[in-house]
């Protein structure tokens, strides 16, 4: 399999035009080591619940308390992900973009059985998610050589499974930042400008996180239109912020369509907007002359919000959401313009150095 070419997407199964992306999630796991997140339940008394698989009776607790409890953190079953993914792919869908990359259990041919058993567009992430799940080798790693190791993960592939990665990212960065994940940012924004992939940058949990990223990407000479800011939703709606953020060039994601809970566990300072809400955002979006910035999707990455363990899958998007922003006035070409011309655009390789 040839790499992506410029105009088109690099799809662990190889690349196709990026015509024909069609619907597209810009943001969703289909497998997932989210180890990473777990705490102990804050209630002793609900200690027993962190082990437990999800029934019932105790989905409402594990939703609502999603990173307590370990069976939930983890998306482990290809079985699972090629039903729910069917289920995207019915409704309509054709293409998920995955940027599950190092840190976050990437694992390329499990990932790429998934695409042929489905028939689904699928692109998987490149580069170092947040520092707490660096390598310990990192201190000692330069940019120079981190950057080789995107470039070669997107040019020839993932270790030697031959299968290459189609997005730089999701880049961890926390707030405040850890010089570790400021050198992973810079590394990969050399990636980008050599290969001419998409990076997509997971922010820190406060406004300032996502200005300081757009001014490194602008710094090291990287493509801000080419520049995904994911978790918007989470980060802060104020309109004015949104309004300056966007005229960096850079793409605004709202990913976190489907999770409904007010409560947010990794960070309860934040109260976590309604889909109402984030429909709300994103229409305002069209009224400022900005919706061809905007990118949706859920964020998959827990059992509780799949179809198999009580939740509203991948094609909550598709299936709910798209619908009401119709009812609520936007037209089939608007709708065109979030969920398929905009990851078309973005997610298309552009020449490289």
């Amino acid at each position: 399999m040839e790499a992506a070419a410029p105009g088109q997407a690099q799809t662990v199964l190889g690349a196709v035009d990026a015509a024909e992306l069609g619907i597209t999630l810009a943001h969703d796991h289909l497998l997932f080591d989210g180890s990473f997140m777990y705490v102990d339940p804050a209630d002793r008394g609900d200690q027993h619940l962190a082990d437990e698989e999800i029934t019932l009776a105790n989905r409402g607790w594990v939703a609502y308390h999603w990173t307590s409890n370990r069976h939930n953190i983890n998306l482990d079953s290809e079985e699972i992900a090629v039903a729910e993914l069917g289920r995207f792919l019915a409704a309509g869908g054709r293409t998920i973009v995955d940027p599950t990359n190092l840190g976050l259990g990437r694992d390329p041919l499990p990932v790429a059985r998934i695409a042929e058993a489905t028939g689904a567009h699928v692109i998987l992430g490149a580069g170092y998610y947040l520092g707490g799940t660096h390598p310990d080798d990192m201190d000692e790693r330069s940019v120079d050589d981190l950057a080789a190791e995107i470039v070669a993960d997107v040019r020839h592939g993932i270790g030697d499974t031959g299968i290459r990665a189609g997005v730089i990212g999701e880049i961890g960065c926390t707030w405040p930042w850890l010089p570790n994940e400021q050198k992973s940012l810079r590394a990969a924004v050399a990636a980008q400008v050599e290969t001419g992939a998409p990076l997509m940058v997971h922010s820190g949990r406060d406004p300032m996180s996502p200005v300081e990223i757009a001014g490194i990407v602008d710094e090291e000479g990287g493509d801000l239109d080419r520049l995904t800011i994911c978790h918007i939703d989470r980060t802060c709606t104020d309109r004015a912020w949104l309004a300056d953020l966007a005229a960096t060039g850079c793409y605004l994601e709202y990913d976190l369509f489907g999770n409904e809970s007010s409560w947010y566990p990794p960070n309860p300072a934040v109260d976590m907007p309604s889909d109402a809400e984030r429909m709300d955002v994103v229409l305002w979006h069209f009224e400022q002359g900005l919706a061809e910035q905007v990118l949706l999707s859920h964020d998959i990455a827990t059992k509780h919000r799949l179809h198999a363990y009580g939740g509203l899958g991948y094609d909550h998007l598709v299936t709910n959401v798209l619908p009401r922003l119709l009812a609520r006035g936007l037209s089939e070409a608007d709708v065109r313009t979030l969920v398929v011309d905009n990851p078309a655009r973005l997610f298309a390789f552009t020449e490289g150095r």
